[in-house]
């Protein structure tokens, strides 16, 4: 992700229910970092037909980050789909056992919160996003880490 950012790419977040409303927070979070002297990240937070918005508003340098509670978001899967096939960096934050996400090989990275329980995922998902955003401020802080060979 933190390469993505480097390059130009900006942050695409996505799912629906209660994940739209984490797919907000995601937004928020890099775009407005709490901690100061990180800097903001551009993201934007998806809504309704997430394929087709994939489709108007991103570039290959994007990534795209699908959040679903039990992996089965049809809408989800086919945004991701569309990312990977635009070029985009695609990653799933999923509950239960992944489902059809998991599956597919839509999403290059994924993270499964192996729970039925909602709320057990969604505070998985919540600390692995807050994770995310920490490992690509610590690309961002370290001098050189971004460049040449060290991102190959």
């Amino acid at each position: 992700m933190a390469v993505r950012f480097h390059r130009g790419g900006k942050l695409l977040v996505f799912g629906n229910g209660g994940a739209a409303t984490d797919a907000q927070h995601v937004a928020v979070e890099f775009m407005h970092p709490v901690i100061v002297g990180k800097r903001a990240l551009p993201a934007m937070s998806l809504a309704g037909d997430f394929a087709e918005r994939m489709r108007l508003l991103s570039k290959p340098d994007d990534i795209a980050l699908g959040i679903s509670a039990d992996g089965n978001c049809a809408n989800v899967l086919e945004a991701l789909r569309e990312a990977r096939e635009r070029g985009l960096e695609t990653v799933a934050l999923l509950g239960g056992d992944g489902g059809e996400i998991a599956r597919s090989g839509a999403a290059h990275h994924v993270l499964v919160a192996r729970s039925d329980d909602p709320c057990v995922v969604k505070e998985v998902h919540v600390t692995a996003y807050h994770i995310l955003w920490e490992l690509v401020h610590v690309f961002f802080d370290q001098p050189g880490t971004l460049e040449g060979e060290a991102v190959g």
